[in-house]
């Protein structure tokens, strides 16, 4: 009986240790979504000034969260935050935070970069139709996010239909014809690929 009891109460330290996590984990995530919705949209939320780079201040940033469910973070647990994040979706640099894509709000991007050969976008099954005729636009972003992997491709594309489309993109055609890349973390970003560069085939 005694090693019994040893027993259920490791199980339950354990269960009480990975509740503490998963809740951690979850409070990391949506401030992550507070963060992005400030950064990429809507700095008057918070009373933000956004510079033509995208920056805002990290003090003003960590001000604008006291009124919110997010006052418990720190500028330590932004940069936790940024740190162990498997996308990097923020950089902090000179005491400043800015979000690195998906604005929907004007900022400037830094120098073009020449891309893989290929690049990769998840779609939904209903939109692959006027993708194909009419090519990849922002659609209310102001640009278009590409993958370098397929299989985070088909992630982002869940995000629209449970069974995304994986397009394609001949990324090294289309930068040899003018269109300019520009990356950001693990993506790239582009203004309009042509659907004459887009297929859905190997």
């Amino acid at each position: 009986m005694e090693k019994v009891r040893k027993l259920k109460k490791n199980i339950n330290y354990g269960l009480d240790i990975f509740n503490k996590m998963s809740d951690l984990s979850r409070r990391y995530r949506e401030l992550s979504k507070h963060l992005s919705y400030l950064l990429r949209h809507h700095p008057e939320k918070g009373e933000l000034a956004i510079d033509n780079k995208g920056f805002a201040e990290l003090d003003k940033v960590l001000d604008s969260l006291d009124a919110t469910k997010h006052s418990w973070a720190s500028k330590k647990d932004i940069e936790f935050l940024i740190e162990n994040s498997s996308k990097k979706r923020f950089e902090i640099k000179n005491g400043k935070i800015r979000a690195l894509y998906g604005h929907s709000i004007d900022v400037e991007i830094k120098q073009s970069e020449k891309p893989p050969v290929k690049l990769y976008h998840g779609t939904s099954p209903n939109a692959l139709s006027s993708i194909l005729d009419e090519g990849l636009k922002p659609m209310g972003r102001k640009y278009v996010h590409l993958s370098i992997s397929k299989e985070e491709a088909i992630e982002v594309g869940k995000r629209h239909h449970p069974e995304p489309v994986l397009l394609k993109i001949d990324s090294s055609k289309a930068w040899k014809d003018g269109i300019e890349f520009f990356r950001r973390g693990d993506l790239y970003l582009t203004e309009y690929i042509p659907s004459k560069y887009i297929n859905t085939d190997d």
